[in-house]
């Protein structure tokens, strides 16, 4: 079939298989989404999920000791991609109006060590969302039980998420939805990490941290 034609009908191909823009009976070319927006980085083992093994308050963000952190600690080869934030709360706390920042530092390395950017990190090794599959272990870490940095990171972006109580524990009230889709405008060369962080006052509450991230390898030109 000549280079620019379109094919009507389906096709159905092996992966080395190299096909034909499909159109319509009126010539249109067919852009459809026919599977999840991250299903093939998934299929391909690229996603992982990074969840707090215990539920803790975050952190203000002028010292972000033990506060929720991904670190992409390759050696120079992979970057991550934030995919999603989510947090689920374990116990409400009592009156405070707060929001969450993320944070962020370029140049943390690819180990902690006394003296170095991250003298403690308690890596929380992220799964690969390919159960039963995937990739092996990430380069790329997850801490929020025993993290410390040596200089404190600079805030990125605030998410637009947080916490907003009225009155005891008893009467308060959370946000509706606790989640973020970092939408890929967030890309984590080796060596950077980011970390989430309370704008105005450390959490009263409580609560699971997760992150949902991709490890891709770095090719030229990206």
């Amino acid at each position: 079939m000549p280079l620019g034609q379109l094919q009507v009908g389906p096709q159905f191909a092996s992966p080395t298989s190299v096909l034909t823009e499909r159109g319509d009976n009126y010539a249109a070319l067919i852009v459809a989404e026919t599977q999840g927006k991250y299903q093939e980085w998934a299929r391909q083992g690229y996603v992982y999920a990074a969840r707090s093994g215990a539920a803790a308050a975050i952190p203000v963000n002028t010292t972000c000791t033990n506060a929720p952190t991904l670190w992409n600690a390759s050696a120079g080869n992979k970057i991550c991609i934030p995919i999603k934030l989510t947090l689920t709360c374990a116990n409400i706390g009592t009156q405070v109006e707060d929001g969450f920042t993320i944070m962020y530092e370029a140049n943390m390395g690819t180990s902690a060590y006394t003296g170095g950017p991250f003298p403690t990190f308690t890596n929380i090794p992220p799964v690969s969302t390919r159960i039963g599959g995937g990739l092996g272990p990430c380069s790329t870490q997850f801490a929020n039980a025993v993290v410390t940095w040596t200089t404190q990171p600079a805030a990125l972006f605030d998410v637009g998420i947080g916490q907003w109580l009225s009155g005891a524990a008893a009467t308060g009230s959370l946000y509706s939805q606790l989640s973020f889709d970092f939408d890929g405008t967030v890309v984590l060369n080796p060596g950077a990490a980011i970390c989430l962080a309370a704008a105005t006052a450390a959490s009263s509450g409580t609560y699971w941290t997760s992150f949902i991230f991709a490890e891709l390898p770095i090719v030229a030109g990206y």
